[in-house]
């Protein structure tokens, strides 16, 4: 039948479970449980994936928010070395600063500190659900080491 695609093409089939059953693959990422370090912020990143670029199926390091901008900044960088993956999509906007917030006390405030939170997790979801990003070294150290700093 022509159009129709063959089992044997060499595409990567997704895990078997029972049966004729496979599991999709997916990441999902969430930002939780902010904690006040000195004059930053920490968020707990916790990762849920089948993803097979990854060592383990689920683990959770902490970040700061200037972890996440260097994050993007070597992001940015690989795009810029293959510009052609952008047809994949743009990178995704971290949550701006806002100037009283980033200088002052309001930083530290509730509604600024949730705010944050949200626009972490969905910078962080795009990008490791991005189909030119999802494979940069980078972005898994990120999300696996705990150890490391990324400042």
């Amino acid at each position: 039948m022509s159009g129709s695609s063959s089992p044997n093409t060499g595409e990567k089939k997704p895990k078997k479970i029972d049966g004729d059953y496979q599991e999709p693959e997916y990441i999902s990422i969430t930002i939780t449980d902010p904690v006040r370090i000195d004059e930053y912020i920490s968020y707990k990143v916790t990762t849920s994936t089948t993803f097979p670029e990854y060592k383990e199926r689920e683990f959770i390091v902490r970040r700061r928010y200037k972890e996440f901008v260097t994050l993007r900044e070597h992001l940015k960088q690989k795009l810029a070395e293959k510009p052609k993956a952008i047809k994949f999509g743009e990178l995704y906007p971290l949550p701006g600063n806002n100037l009283s917030s980033l200088f002052g006390q309001g930083r530290f405030e509730a509604d600024f500190i949730e705010e944050r939170r949200k626009g972490l997790e969905q910078f962080l979801n795009s990008v490791a659900n991005h189909n030119y990003f999802r494979f940069v070294p980078f972005l898994h150290r990120f999300l696996q080491e705990k150890d490391a700093t990324f400042l």
